[in-house]
Order: structure tokens, then C-alpha cells, then sequence
């Protein structure tokens, strides 16, 4: 069999589909559940849901799937008035919503027509997470996912049960600013001193608590500047499903990356997808173990709930192997970015050997003290040190030894620094009398060993 027995969750031994579409799922399954969230969010539009405003959600998702791709990218007053030219607000049905997620593949692309050759408007990855607007069994169906409303193929989704319990898996608990309140301070801890970032009105970060815990008045969250803490009574938590990155988006995150933000987003999306397949494991495990029960009088339904939950686990597993390998290629890419870089660094340092040493100075040319030789060598990289060797170990990576060292990696002593250029030396601003030239990078004991590209 695929799964062994060697972990049962306990009090986990059925779960119901129909609850997870209806929003109730996560304790079905025996999942913490936050007893109060002061909010719900539309996990596919992010809009806050109301009593007020249900109905006209509903309304303007009627009117979305009858129009289509047209509508998307729409603000705020364009899809008020795609809801108040809805003809009968109340002869709509509130039909059950019917999820799909993106299969495991690289990604999968959103067309404005069902048609190949039609506009890509987006992408969907691994485990994101889509309405189904209208499948009529041809090859492609019709979703929304986060703002955009277009066709894929629909043999790269997960669909129907299989469908309902993965995208209770996938998604996460997020604090939300109202877009009624000012701005929110993210402190680096339980305190109000030391700010990490700043949220505003209508951001989600990442909550990295266990929200079915009691709180201390602080939530723990995740930023791109690093975790930290709000206070609760400043933020909404409510629930958020990866969705689609439209094009427009795709192109701006990559402009303003670097390879390790890349690298680094890719991870982040890897390890986010383990612990999805980790969880569908346990989850397949303990309904398996119910049905090889001596003891246990298994139902039709508990058969049809393990089969679901062992296709999910095979499903999550393989989207964590795939995204830990785009992960790994991005790693690569960085690692093969940096060496170049580094090398560059070293060749160009390189000429400025034979020119002289003046304590304080940073020309190249002219005169230039040790950390003053290393700041203006990285400068023209686009690299901005101090001119103080300390606080030059405090930049980049640290590298373990010398043998692990490559070209322009800082070399760092006690009070001196230069820049490896390979084959165990490296080039520096030495002294009055030596001026700017190559030693042996272990000449004396090293303090540390910095990478500035990686």
C-alpha cells in the first residue's frame, strides 16, 4: 500500500466534503478552527463579506460568469456597477461553491478565450486554489482566482472532493488592516518598540500562530522584512487561499527581484507545499488505519473519504517534489549569478595592484586604506560598504572556511580586510610601504569570511 501506519491522527477518522465547501471543514478534520474571526474574505475576489453585502457578492459572481474575462482587473466602482445592474437581486441562489487547484506542473496558464492562441492573462502554481465559473466536460473551464476570470485546461486541475479537501490544506490564516484604519506597525517583539514594517489598509500578512490558542494581545505574522508581531485588537484574522498572479504582476515582481529574491520566494513556496503533503499524509494515514480496523465498522462513506484523502496526499506529495525543484533550480541560478559576479569583482580589483596605500583614502588610483580598497571595488557593482572593515563583516553570507571561498568573497581579519580572488590568495590595500597588492588570504588568522553575491 502507499502510506505505512506509522502515524494515526487522533480523533481523525472521517471528514466531510460537504463541509468543505460550506467553510466548516478545517474542524471536521480535526484541525484548529480560531473560535472568533472577526471577519470573513471572499477566498477568491478578497473581499470582506458582509451580512450587508453577501448577496451583492453573489450577485456580481452571477453576472462575472455570464460575462467573463471582460470584467476582470475591474476597481471598485466598475464592479459596484456590474452588481447594481444585476436585474432580480433576490431571485438569486447562493449554489455551492465549487472549487478546483492548479494540479502539480511548473504552471498552468489563463487564457481569455478557450483557445490556445487566445491572450495569457496569468498563471496558476501548484496548490493555487480557483472557482469553477462553468465546465461543461469540453477541454477547458472557465474560473476566477484572485482577480482574473479566464479559461485553463481542465486536465491540469484537481476538481471535486479531491478538489474540497486540498484547498482546506493549501490555505492560510492572515491579519488584515480594515481599510477604515490607518496604518499597523509590525513590532520585531511583544512590545511597542522595534518596528519591522508597516501594513496598510487592506494588506494580508502571513499569522504564523496557532489561532484555536489563546492570545497575549499579540499575533505573531510574517513579513517580507522578517516576523514580528501586531496587536490583535488592530487586525482581522480570516482565512486566504493561494490564487492566480496575473501577468502584469508576474512582470513586476520579477523586475524588482534579485536572484535571491527569487531564490528565495521559490523556497518559501516549497516549503509551504511540504507541509501541505505532509499534512495530506496524516490525513490519508488515519483514514486508512480506520478502515484496516479489527475493531471498526467502517462505512461506504469512510471508504470514499479514504480514497479521497489518499489521491490528495499523492497529488500534494508530488507538488511538493516539483516545487522543491524549481526551488533548487532557482538556488542554482543564484549560486551561478554570484560566482560570475564574484569573478568580475576579483578580475576588476585586480588592476589596481601597485597603487598606493593611504590610511583613510578610497581612490583606487590615489590612495586607498584597506576597507576604503574594498567599498570602492564593490561600488562599482552596485555594492555599498562602510569604510570600516568591522562593520564589513557584517554584509553578505558567511563562508565556513577557506576551502569554500571563491573570488570576491571578502577576506576579513582583525582590523584589515580584502578580497579573495582564488587559488588560496587574494588582493589588498596592505600598508604604506606595499600599497595595493596580492597575499596569501591566509597570511594571518582570519576573523571571517563574508559572500557579498550569492
Amino acid at each position: 500500500m502507499f502510506f505505512t501506519r506509522s502515524k494515526v491522527l487522533t480523533g481523525l477518522v472521517t471528514f466531510s466534503m460537504a463541509a468543505a465547501v460550506m467553510g466548516t471543514p478545517a474542524r471536521a478534520m480535526g484541525f484548529p478552527v480560531p473560535e472568533k474571526i472577526p471577519v470573513t474574505v471572499n477566498p477568491i475576489t478578497g473581499n470582506v463579506i458582509t451580512p450587508e453585502n453577501a448577496q451583492a457578492e453573489w450577485i456580481a459572481d452571477a453576472v462575472l460568469a455570464v460575462v467573463g474575462p471582460g470584467c476582470r482587473g475591474m476597481d471598485k466602482p466598475e464592479r459596484m456597477a456590474v452588481i447594481n445592474s444585476a436585474p432580480d437581486k433576490n431571485g438569486l441562489q447562493q449554489e455551492k461553491t465549487e472549487f478546483a487547484v492548479a494540479a502539480p506542473n511548473v504552471y498552468l496558464n489563463i487564457h481569455t478565450e478557450a483557445s490556445l492562441g487566445s491572450e495569457v492573462i496569468g498563471k496558476l502554481y501548484s496548490n493555487d486554489v480557483a472557482k469553477i465559473l462553468q465546465d461543461n466536460g469540453s477541454d477547458w473551464v472557465m474560473i476566477k482566482s484572485g482577480k482574473l476570470v479566464g479559461y485553463v485546461l481542465g486536465e491540469y486541475l484537481v476538481k471535486g472532493d479531491e478538489a474540497a479537501l486540498l484547498s482546506e490544506l493549501v490555505k492560510q490564516n492572515v491579519a488584515m488592516v480594515d481599510q477604515s484604519e490607518e496604518e499597523v506597525q509590525v513590532h520585531r517583539y511583544k512590545s511597542n518598540y522595534g518596528v519591522v514594517t508597516t501594513v496598510s489598509p487592506g494588506e494580508q500578512i502571513v499569522v504564523e500562530e496557532n489561532m484555536a490558542e489563546e492570545t497575549d494581545g499579540w499575533i505573531e505574522v510574517s513579513t517580507a522584512n522578517g516576523r514580528g508581531y501586531v496587536r490583535s485588537e488592530e487586525i482581522a484574522i480570516t482565512e486566504s487561499y493561494p490564487v492566480a498572479e496575473s501577468t502584469e504582476d508576474q512582470q513586476a515582481r520579477l523586475e524588482n527581484a534579485s536572484v535571491k529574491d527569487i531564490a528565495d520566494d521559490a523556497q518559501k513556496k516549497a516549503d509551504q507545499a511540504s507541509i501541505v503533503a505532509k499534512a495530506a499524509v496524516e490525513i490519508a494515514e488515519a483514514a486508512i488505519s480506520l478502515l484496516e480496523d479489527e475493531d471498526a465498522e467502517p462505512t461506504k462513506a469512510d471508504e470514499k473519504a479514504a480514497m479521497t484523502a489518499q489521491a490528495v496526499a499523492e497529488v500534494a506529495q508530488l507538488a511538493a517534489e516539483i516545487t522543491q525543484e524549481k526551488a533548487d533550480s532557482a538556488k542554482e541560478d543564484m549560486y551561478k549569478h554570484g560566482s560570475e559576479l564574484g569573478e568580475a569583482v576579483a578580475e576588476f580589483a585586480l588592476q589596481f595592484v601597485g597603487n598606493p596605500y593611504v590610511w583613510g583614502g578610497s581612490s583606487l588610483t590615489h590612495g586607498t586604506d584597506c576597507s576604503g580598497f574594498t567599498m570602492s571595488v564593490y561600488r562599482n557593482f552596485g555594492v555599498y560598504l562602510p569604510h570600516y572593515d568591522a562593520s564589513q563583516r557584517g554584509y553578505g553570507i558567511g563562508i565556513d572556511s577557506l576551502s569554500n571561498a571563491r573570488p570576491g568573497d571578502l577576506i576579513c581579519f582583525y582590523g584589515h580586510v580584502g578580497i579573495y580572488i582564488g587559488d588560496g590568495m587574494m588582493v589588498h590595500a596592505s600598508n604604506a610601504r606595499d600599497g595595493i597588492k596580492v597575499s596569501r588570504a591566509d597570511y594571518r588568522s582570519i576573523a571571517a569570511i563574508r559572500r557579498i553575491f550569492y
